[in-house]
């Protein structure tokens, strides 16, 4: 079984916007996110999605100088955007990662292209369906294009066609999995939204330099136990609000 990488990645982030190349010190999320994605032992490919518009170019030059695959789709249908990647890099089983979470841990996804091999299934994750164990940024999800196939075919929704594996999670044809840490570490946010988030980023680039392409993700969290007043800007986030807010709407 082969695995290939799509990140979806745009410049047009209402709450920070250009978040994904802002650069510091010559680190932004993009490429922290790539490099520490390229230390997986199981990764056919690493493939950006980006969007038609034309703030995104410089994604596409970010891509071309880095000698990374891309796609141009939609703004708005990201699954279509997925699906019609996938088509064109013929790729068989997807890794869905997101731009804003630049600090996933290759070794969780390597460990989980394992156990989604061993059991067979359609969709694995270590986020959905919540409340999941993992920390808010270390989202991974896995599926094989046909589940991606039918999502696309049959997903009307705004919040299916945005949030791309709701479909998948929702039907009961498909084998899905969540996989879950023996320590609940939900309460450590990892993700970049907003200006604060990215100011953390800042402080683990200077804490870490060069090793935050590679550090293990207990490792920033022994970093952040030792300096708890780093997320005390946290307590008041809630977890995957547009995602709820998106939800909130359809039913509406």
């Amino acid at each position: 079984m082969e695995f290939s990488i799509i990140i979806q990645a745009r410049l047009g982030s209402s709450r920070l916007p250009g978040k994904v190349l802002r650069n510091y010190k010559n680190y932004n999320l993009l490429n922290v996110l790539v490099q520490r994605l390229k230390r997986s032992k199981k990764v056919k490919d690493i493939i950006i999605a980006t969007t038609t518009q034309k703030e995104d170019d410089k994604i596409v030059q970010f891509c071309e100088t880095n000698s990374i695959k891309y796609f141009r789709g939609s703004k708005n249908d990201v699954l279509g955007r997925y699906y019609n990647a996938s088509k064109q890099f013929n790729v068989k089983n997807i890794i869905r990662i997101t731009s804003d979470c630049p600090l996933i841990d290759p070794i969780i996804l390597d460990k989980m292209i394992l156990k989604f091999k061993k059991k067979k299934l359609d969709y694995l994750s270590n986020t959905y369906p919540e409340p999941s164990t993992y920390p808010d940024g270390m989202d991974i999800e896995i599926f094989t294009f046909n589940s991606l196939k039918l999502a696309n075919k049959y997903s009307t929704k705004k919040s299916e066609k945005e949030h791309v594996t709701v479909y998948i999670r929702r039907q009961k044809k498909f084998k899905t999995l969540r996989i879950d840490l023996t320590k609940d570490k939900s309460n450590y946010r990892l993700t970049v939204d907003y200006l604060k988030d990215y100011n953390l980023f800042k402080i683990l680039v200077d804490k870490f330099k060069n090793k935050i392409f590679f550090i293990k993700m207990n490792e920033i969290i022994t970093f952040l136990d030792k300096n708890p007043r780093l997320t005390k800007y946290q307590n008041n986030i809630l977890k995957n609000e547009k995602f709820i807010n998106d939800l909130k709407r359809d039913k509406i």
